[in-house]
């Protein structure tokens, strides 16, 4: 691991004005909300580059843009990252944004909540999921057959239907009941609940009922690239790993309201959803893009848990760079 990092030394002067393009899912989903908050701060300005940001349905579409070479950086789930290096192509993650537990839950239609009380209720029914491509499975595809195998229902135990990760998505899907049910992140769920569409039946973050979810703390939310970019444009790459930092420690320090007000979200519903869950979850962000040892083991629990496994019996350690952040 790498000891001292750039982000803790003297910041470097970049060419004025350069572009840094990347993918995120969305928009407004939050474990990617450090990125959005990255040009209405006017971070990439301070280091002399225009962040331009793309949404797409999901992680994993996201990531194959950027592979098309549509972007240079995108923001995704790190448990996806070794299919794609089973395919054959090199990805490397630069930057961590999540921490902690998912804060992902199941709501069930509202008018199917009275038969499906439990995860073992869900059988023959339709989970709405988001889907990756047909050659590798969204990070939240992954998190949610673990779940309800957990609770003795195989994934052929169910109906999948592909939901975008978007408010519209998610809203969509259940109030045209096209799903049963939908596994979705906050502040989705809380507002699903809210308006009437839904009622939770778990959810990885309940004190009262947790989880058997094993590795729990793993690495989710990362800033993803590839090794031949690293090489080729090692300023750029510094550049994108200091806007995190930057970002990630100013959402710190912030209230969830003035997080909120920066992202500009007009839905005065939408606004108090988002702000009653960055108020309710512990640690959402890293606070500076690490990658900690903790993380790292947790994941690699995670990965035999849902059947992960490295080319070549690599460590996980080979899909991390972390020359400009801070680590253990």
């Amino acid at each position: 691991m790498a000891a001292a990092c750039a982000l803790a030394g003297p910041a470097r002067a970049f060419p004025d004005t350069q572009s840094i393009r990347i993918n995120i899912p969305g928009p407004l989903l939050m474990p990617f909300f450090p990125i959005e908050l990255i040009p209405v701060l006017g971070i990439d300005q301070e280091l002399g580059f225009r962040l331009g940001i793309r949404y797409h349905p999901t992680g994993v579409i996201a990531l194959e843009d950027m592979l098309a070479g549509n972007a240079d950086f995108c923001g995704t789930g790190f448990p996806v990252l070794p299919k794609f290096l089973e395919q054959g192509r090199d990805v490397v993650a630069i930057g961590r944004l999540s921490s902690g537990a998912p804060p992902y839950a199941i709501i069930v239609r509202a008018d199917l909540a009275d038969r499906i009380r439990t995860i073992g209720d869900l059988r023959g029914h339709t989970l709405g999921v988001p889907v990756g491509s047909a050659t590798t499975k969204t990070y939240l595809q992954m998190v949610a057959e673990m779940w309800v195998a957990a609770h003795g229902v195989s994934r052929d135990q169910l109906r999948w239907a592909p939901i975008t990760q978007t408010y519209d998505g998610v809203y969509g899907a259940m109030a045209g009941k096209t799903v049963d049910a939908v596994f979705c992140e906050e502040p989705y769920s809380a507002s699903l609940v809210r308006k009437g569409l839904g009622r939770q039946l778990a959810s990885l973050n309940d004190p009262l009922n947790p989880a058997r979810v094993a590795g729990r703390d793993h690495l989710r939310a990362v800033i993803v690239t590839t090794p031949d970019r690293v090489a080729a444009h090692p300023e750029e790459t510094e550049a994108m790993a200091r806007m995190l930092s930057r970002a990630l420690n100013w959402a710190s320090k912030a209230t969830p309201e003035e997080i909120v007000s920066r992202l500009r979200i007009e839905d005065p519903e939408q606004r108090a959803d988002i702000v009653d869950a960055l108020a309710r979850l512990p640690t959402p962000y890293s606070r500076d893009g690490d990658f900690s040892q903790q993380e790292i083991e947790s994941t690699r629990e995670f990965m035999r848990a849902v059947g992960i496994r490295m080319p070549g019996n690599a460590d996980i350690r080979t899909l991390i760079d972390d020359r400009w952040v801070k680590v253990d």
